[in-house]
């Protein structure tokens, strides 16, 4: 089915952003000495911006309530707020809010600093020299930078605190959805999230004392010194070559396409979706249809969400009959345009909202969202796609990175395709929905910092979600630290495993 999608409104109605935010501001309010000194805040405007904050979310957040109790909400804003008792720079105030936020647990809601914000002095903190493996709160070297460590080598502590107690600092910094922790290893993880908390929260700096337990279960003690950024990893292993006995396609942009040489196999992989992949869909779908595919992998690992009309495109080529991708939009306002905080929202994405949306009946404590013709279809049914339709084997390989309609559509998915085999890991995304569709933008009016801030909840077409937790994979895949020194892909070739 071809999803209409208006480009001149689709300018102004934001459906399904991407909601990840992959340079979040975290931790403890860090010293003077540690950050810029610039745009200083006073202890009062801090507190008045933060006391707006959580009259907002009070108000009309679609998250407040759902996965941390309203007590415990304000158990942590009156902490919070008692804590700011000295002027502080931008970047500090938001680190210090940062917490508070991610007690809703919901990824969509996150912090930047105020427009045209700049660091007044180069960040002083030190790259760690070795990266690290995270998961079920503990951590593992993976590269590194000394040959004091090895791969594979368990760090019990750093500086005589426990490895477990860092993580759990860590997932204090990561907004997500939910009870995830997918999604917070692979911050933790990839994307230097473990260095951040002992940057910005500890305030280490070399010598480094780690206690590690090696691969044979012998427990060390070393000292790590500095090592400048831009000196090799020491190799630990030659890397794999995933796709090694695959064919791109090269008619499809970015290597999407790919066919196995010698089996009825493709592997297609969806980013974030975008409205160029309506094309893409179509142009893979007629290509695998040609090819007579008898199986399909499917990669959402990296689709953090994007345009839920673009989901449905792909949906319309997967599903068993005509389908819907969300069962439900709601808001806690009859109106979420009409709120106390409407001065302190960005107007041009409110006058998106109200050309895209209309609020309708109440149902219990949530008023049901319309979408209007400018927006298109959103509930379906929507029909299948006639001409190249997929009916083979579907495996699909998902992980926390999938975020967003990137998990409404795996949700869809699961319901709506018999014998759908999910692989990999947990997605970042609740099964159960998310908050979204419209982001807006909350600029608090003292400190100017922004807050993204969701108007409504989405509720996907899960039958039985277990609250606060992702798609949970039929077939879990672990990685070791070799494995991620390596680079291999093991979902993949997990997923080939079970084809043959």
């Amino acid at each position: 089915m071809k999803v209409t999608v208006k480009l001149g409104c689709a300018l102004l109605v934001l459906a399904m952003l991407i909601g990840c935010n992959t340079n979040p501001q975290k931790g403890k309010v860090p010293s003077e000495s540690s950050v810029d000194t610039g745009s200083i805040k006073s202890v009062e405007s801090m507190r008045d911006d933060l006391a707006i904050l959580w009259s907002a979310i009070q108000e009309m957040h679609p998250g407040y309530g759902i996965y941390t109790t309203t007590d415990d909400m304000r158990d942590l804003y009156s902490k919070t707020y008692a804590a700011i008792q000295t002027p502080l720079t931008e970047s500090q105030f938001i680190t210090a809010i940062y917490p508070f936020l991610c007690g809703l647990r919901c990824g969509h809601t996150q912090i930047r600093h105020s427009e045209g914000y700049k660091r007044s002095i180069p960040s002083q903190t030190a790259p760690l020299p070795f990266k690290v493996l995270v998961r079920n709160h503990r951590a593992w070297i993976t590269t590194h930078q000394t040959n004091q460590l090895h791969t594979g080598d368990e760090i019990v502590s750093v500086n005589n605190v426990p490895a477990k107690t860092i993580i759990n600092r860590g997932y204090d910094f990561y907004g997500d959805d939910g009870y995830n922790e997918t999604f917070k290893e692979l911050f933790l993880s990839q994307y230097d999230g473990f260095e951040d908390v002992c940057n910005k929260y500890y305030h280490w700096h070399a010598p480094y004392q780690l206690i590690l337990r090696t691969i044979s279960g012998a427990v060390r003690t070393v000292q790590i010194q500095e090592i400048g950024r831009g000196i090799p990893v020491t190799p630990a292993a030659k890397e794999v070559d995933n796709y090694a006995g695959w064919i791109t396609e090269k008619s499809i942009p970015d290597s999407r396409l790919r066919f196995l040489g010698n089996a009825p196999v493709a592997l297609l992989q969806s980013p974030p979706f975008a409205y160029a992949d309506t094309v893409v869909f179509k142009n893979a779908f007629k290509l695998i249809h040609q090819k007579r595919i008898k199986t399909l992998i499917l990669d959402i690992r990296q689709n953090t969400g994007g345009d839920i009309r673009v989901a449905t495109q792909l949906l319309s080529y997967l599903a068993d009959t005509p389908f819907q991708i969300v069962k439900d939009v709601k808001s806690r306002l009859p109106n979420p345009t009409l709120n106390s905080f409407a001065e302190y929202f960005d107007r041009s994405i409110t006058q998106g909202f109200l050309l895209g949306f209309r609020p309708d009946y109440k149902e219990g404590d949530w008023y049901h969202i319309e979408p209007k013709p400018a927006f298109g279809n959103l509930y379906g049914p929507f029909a299948l796609d006639k001409a190249d339709h997929f009916k083979g084997k579907l495996l699909v390989l998902i992980s926390g990175a999938t975020f967003s309609s990137g998990a409404l559509f795996a949700a869809a998915l699961k319901v709506q395709r018999k014998g759908v085999i999910f692989i990999a890991m947990e997605t970042a995304g609740s099964e159960e929905g998310c908050n979204g569709v419209t982001l807006q933008k909350l600029t608090l009016p003292a400190t100017k910092i922004v807050v993204d801030f969701p108007l409504m909840r989405v509720v996907s077409m899960a039958q039985k979600p277990v609250p606060g937790r992702g798609i949970m994979p039929n077939y879990p895949v672990n990685y070791s630290p070799n494995d991620i020194v390596t680079q291999i892909d093991l979902d993949l070739k997990k997923a080939v495993s079970i084809i043959n």
